[in-house]
């Protein structure tokens, strides 16, 4: 009987010790195509098109909104421009009315 429990044992042993065989070799090759596919990703190149296209996008709008505030800037000169003429026009009024005696300081 002892002899019978011995030889179980030892078959058990070497069942287990086939199976770790086993499983290292497994993780072994696991580890060996993962290496593999991560040195191909970085080797590949990255698709880069739609970032690219994000990116001329975003410029297309910016100078979208860049040519509209210009407009904008522009108008509001022009605007400033009228309106100090016509101050311009009313102080030289007044100054002549005043330097002629029409009017009093």
């Amino acid at each position: 009987m002892a002899s019978d429990i011995s030889g179980g044992v030892q078959a058990m042993e070497a069942e287990a010790a086939r199976v770790l065989d086993e499983a290292r070799a497994k993780a072994s090759d696991i580890a060996l195509k993962a290496r593999e596919e991560s040195r191909k990703m970085a080797a590949a190149e990255l698709p880069l098109d739609d970032v690219k296209a994000e990116g001329a996008r975003w410029i297309k709008d910016a100078e979208k909104q860049a040519e509209l505030e210009l407009k904008q800037a522009d108008k509001r000169a022009a605007e400033i421009k009228a309106s100090a003429g016509k101050r311009s026009d009313h102080y030289a009024k007044m100054l002549a009315s005043i330097v002629l005696g029409e009017k009093a300081a």
